[in-house]
């Protein structure tokens, strides 16, 4: 007889190994959920979004870092605007912050510029961390501003891509030339702060703001329209949608009548092609390192995704009010610039200035998108935060071939200030007020270069130094063949009236430990240091020419010139080495 043995439950085949096909569908599911539970038990977790947004500070770092390398002197309108603002005593002059500055209202710059002067020798990286303050701030408003229905972690990605555009090397301009930064950033700040006002439905105290924004800088003139849109967005009375309108008005009249009629642009070329082209330049400059075509092309697609949002039922929450009027903004802003510079050419639109609208129009529309994209998809908002902070990392690296621009020009700067010291300043033109109107004024408030902080590095002579020239070798041209020896020529000598400008390069030879330059001097013939200059220039076409040597070879000097001076170059060994000032034979000798 045959017996059949059952298997107990306990006894039946052991469950298959996960991942197995014989996993049961409901299995799978609820692994499914427990992954879907996860994720956005991640995406609310509000400590890994702090950490995330701690990423916002590396761009800011960033641009500290180029502030405290850009030099103390400052830059061009700083100039012209501390004349108008500043008594015979240093004292403050109240009437002068009336006068526009190449169009614009410099208000509230004007006092930052006088405090600056006052309290820190006039220093430009002092101004500069103040404008990184002033970033900083617009960062923070910015993040207070975004929709609360935003998971905590894409919130942060939005924090990172604004630090990263508004801290972009594209406009690295305004922080190294912070009398700059101190109008176009602020004037942004304030803007901010106004339609944040206007947005809890705080009107008067947003138009009082505005006014503010409005005598910070021109470009502030375009609030008054994007807080009509705001108005209009919140469904106010017709009153409270016009008021602003109104203000506005006044406000450019007022301008209007303040403002001096000098022409400031160049060839008149005022016709529909030029301002498009010239306008969406700016819009668009963010997305392309130095190509005007590009910014085009990426400013018309800027405009039509707006266009399009416009027609999406998420992009009308009232949690982007905010962002649609600060996009108005930005955008009438870029047409105001395009409307005023139309006449300086195809490519001005790429003016590293300029970034700070571009900007204000970039950063509300990667807003807009997020959040439409979210909203469509909410399990995706680890992604968007993802791509949010990629496109802040694309737009702040675009700006590298601008920043290199800069740094070139900051090595350069201190000419200025030798200038300005050695009573040369107006051999630079219209860089430079003219001498007899700064001058007063700088001595009176003990500014830089006229205080004991002012030096020209060479590690004993100044201006007024006298030096002995039997001391000094003849610096022998390089011949056709790289130097391995201290060699060096004269460019050119530019006669500019009291004073002329030098340009030429010296080296120590193509040696790995060759005693190099550093510092350049124009002495006349009694040996008294009547002129200096700036070196360590780069030179690409010496070191094109001359393989092995380093890139930073030229000089370039200010001074008078007679058939006596010598341009003294004293290298860092302290050996002392002249050539004639006159422009080098450039034959085969040697």
């Amino acid at each position: 007889m045959t017996s059949t043995v059952l298997k107990k439950d306990s006894e039946a085949d052991p469950p298959p190994e996960p991942g197995s096909e014989e996993t049961p569908d409901g299995e799978r599911a609820s692994r499914a959920d427990a992954w879907v539970a996860s994720l956005k038990s991640r995406l609310t977790d509000r400590t890994i979004a702090r950490l995330v947004e701690l990423l916002a500070l590396v761009p800011a770092i960033a641009i500290v870092l180029e502030v405290s390398r850009a030099g103390k002197l400052q830059w061009l309108d700083y100039w012209y605007v501390l004349v108008r603002i500043t008594n015979p005593d240093g004292s403050f002059h109240l009437g002068g912050i009336f006068t526009p500055q190449n169009e614009h209202p410099l208000m509230i710059p004007s006092l930052l510029y006088w405090l600056d002067a006052r309290l820190a020798d006039g220093d430009n990286r002092v101004l500069g961390y103040l404008v990184v303050v002033v970033a900083a701030a617009t960062v923070l408003l910015l993040r207070a501003a975004l929709p609360k229905t935003m998971p905590p972690l894409l919130r942060a990605g939005l924090v990172v891509a604004a630090a990263a555009l508004i801290f972009s090397l594209q406009g690295l301009h305004m922080f190294v030339r912070s009398m700059s930064g101190s109008a176009w950033l602020t004037a942004n700040l304030i803007v901010v702060c106004s339609l944040l006002l206007a947005n809890k439905r705080k009107w008067v105290p947003a138009w009082i703001v505005g006014v503010l924004a409005s005598m910070t800088y021109g470009t502030a003139f375009a609030l008054w329209p994007a807080l009509a849109v705001l108005a209009t967005l919140h469904k106010e009375r017709w009153r409270t949608r016009l008021v602003p309108l109104g203000i506005g008005v006044v406000i450019v009249g007022v301008w209007y009548g303040l403002k001096p009629s000098t022409w400031v642009g160049g060839t008149p070329a005022n016709d529909i092609g030029s301002l498009l082209y010239t306008f969406l330049t700016i819009v668009g400059k963010m997305w392309t390192a130095n190509n005007a075509g590009f910014a085009v092309v990426a400013g018309a697609l800027m405009l039509i995704v707006y266009a399009v949002l416009m027609s999406n039922k998420a992009a009308h929450d009232k949690e982007l009010r905010f962002w649609w009027a600060l996009g108005a903004y930005g955008v009438l802003a870029c047409g105001m610039i395009a409307t005023a510079r139309i006449d300086f050419g195809t490519d001005f639109g790429l003016t590293s200035r300029y970034s700070s609208l571009a900007v204000m129009a970039a950063i509300p529309l990667l807003v807009l998108m997020s959040a439409v994209l979210y909203r469509g998809v909410p399990r995706n908002a680890m992604k968007i935060a993802v791509t949010a902070i990629g496109i802040g990392v694309i737009g702040f690296t675009l700006g590298l071939p601008t920043a290199a621009d800069l740094r070139s020009q900051i090595k350069e700067h201190p000419l200025e200030g030798i200038a300005i010291r050695a009573g040369y300043g107006d051999a630079l033109g219209p860089v430079l007020p003219k001498e007899q109107e700064l001058q007063p004024d700088l001595v009176a408030l003990h500014h830089y270069p006229f205080n004991g902080t002012f030096s020209l590095g060479c590690g004993g002579p100044e201006l007024g130094s006298t030096i002995s020239l039997a001391k000094a070798t003849a610096l022998p041209q390089p011949g056709t063949r790289s130097p391995d020896k201290p060699s060096g020529m004269v460019d050119s000598i530019e006669p500019r009236g009291e004073a002329a400008l030098i340009t030429g390069w010296a080296t120590g030879g193509t040696s790995r430990g060759a005693d190099q330059v550093r510092c350049t001097l124009v002495v006349d013939g009694k040996g008294t240091v009547v002129g200096a200059g700036v070196s360590r220039l780069t030179r690409s076409d010496v070191t094109g020419r001359y393989w092995g040597l380093p890139p930073d070879v030229g000089f370039k000097a200010i001074g008078p010139v007679t058939d006596e001076t010598r341009i003294v170059v004293v290298y860092e060994s302290g050996a002392m080495r002249w050539l004639p000032a006159k422009v080098s034979d450039t034959g085969d000798a040697q």
